[in-house]
């Protein structure tokens, strides 16, 4: 069986990348760049972070100049700032919509400008480096055209974390929506989750028959919960490898210091957050689903505002043995360019 080049993308990205559809694309076709160096085998599949395409909010053009405003030093002011240039859109578009929420208000009226830039630049970068491109996710409603265009016509007023995967023609193969919302981050949000029995397992290639390809994004592919006050919680992993996925993409996007104390540990859980992803993450679900070989994990690097995103992209796959081991990872984990990196694994399923 021919092998597969595996990529974790793990950019490092600052309110420049935002700012325009150009800065944005220019920043990803970097690494891409690095990761088509490496390649040698005919199909490929790059991966990109979680949340990467979240913050195209700032392309609106309500939101110039507002990244170098320094009245602006948090999240919460910048939506304020926003909120206020807004006012009117914001108001007509939770009246149609029936939103009750300004936050959920301003997703709706940012998602076609987000959904334009992010997916006509994976489009781009699946096309140009004919790979199959799981494209990170973003912040978006249903559209009542599919997603198969880059124009999105919002439907309803719930809001997804959503991750798009494209082909290498730049054609639309998947639309996965997260299903476990991470508690004190996304459900403040007033986020929707999506279904397990609705992700899609969809085959990678022709030329790979019998290599299913899925989307776990980051909090669902988890083996356990972070709180004991989540009985919703679904751990996705063993689902995926029972209806066909041999290989998972895990776009994450970790909020908390990936060196410091794991914020959400119960009492006495003395664990770093690294220690807690590698002992609760993928890598130990990995050990309830027999039928998955590899995950892909893409983990976003940010500094803007008081947001901080770090941590350490890696791809988990089996010994021999076949128990759960790290294949490959960044060196580093800290948000800033040094840290900017491409990891990469040439997978030969057949062992």
């Amino acid at each position: 069986m021919t092998a597969i080049d595996l990529f974790a993308l793990q950019p490092y990205m600052t309110a420049a990348d935002y700012r325009s559809e150009a800065a944005f694309l220019a920043k990803l076709d970097r690494l891409f760049a690095r990761a088509a160096a490496l390649r040698r085998a005919p199909v490929a599949v790059a991966v990109l972070p979680e949340d990467v395409a979240s913050f195209l909010a700032l392309a609106l053009p309500a939101a110039g100049g507002l990244a170098g405003d320094p009245d602006v030093r948090t999240l919460d002011a910048a939506f304020a700032r926003l909120g206020r240039r807004m006012a009117g859109r914001l108001a007509a578009t939770a009246l149609a919509a029936r939103a009750l929420s300004l936050r959920r208000a301003f997703f709706l009226a940012a998602a076609p400008t987000v959904w334009t830039i992010w997916s006509r630049s994976v489009r781009t970068l699946a096309r140009r480096y004919a790979m199959t491109v799981v494209g990170g996710s973003a912040l978006l409603p249903d559209d009542a055209g599919g997603y198969r265009g880059d124009t999105l016509l919002p439907r309803g007023n719930r809001i997804y974390n959503l991750s798009l995967t494209v082909g290498p023609d730049g054609r639309t193969r998947a639309v996965t929506r997260k299903v476990n919302l991470v508690p004190t981050q996304e459900d403040r949000l007033g986020l929707s989750p999506g279904r397990a029995e609705a992700v899609p397992v969809l085959d990678l290639d022709p030329a790979l028959p019998g290599i299913g390809l899925a989307t776990a994004i980051c909090y669902d592919a988890f083996r356990v919960p972070h709180t004991d006050r989540e009985p919703r919680f679904h751990p996705l992993l063993p689902d995926l490898g029972r209806r066909g996925a041999s290989l998972v993409a895990q776009p994450s996007a970790n909020p908390w210091p990936w060196a410091g104390p794991w914020v959400l540990g119960r009492p006495g859980d003395s664990r770093t957050r690294s220690r807690q992803w590698d002992e609760e993450g993928a890598l130990a679900a990995l050990r309830d689903a027999p039928e998955v070989a590899v995950v892909v994990n893409a983990l976003l690097l940010l500094d803007l505002w008081d947001v901080h995103f770090d941590g350490r992209s890696a791809i988990f796959g089996r010994d021999a043995a076949g128990q759960p081991v790290i294949l490959a990872a960044a060196a580093g984990y800290h948000a800033g360019p040094d840290a900017e990196t491409v990891v990469h694994y040439r997978w030969e399923p057949e062992q």
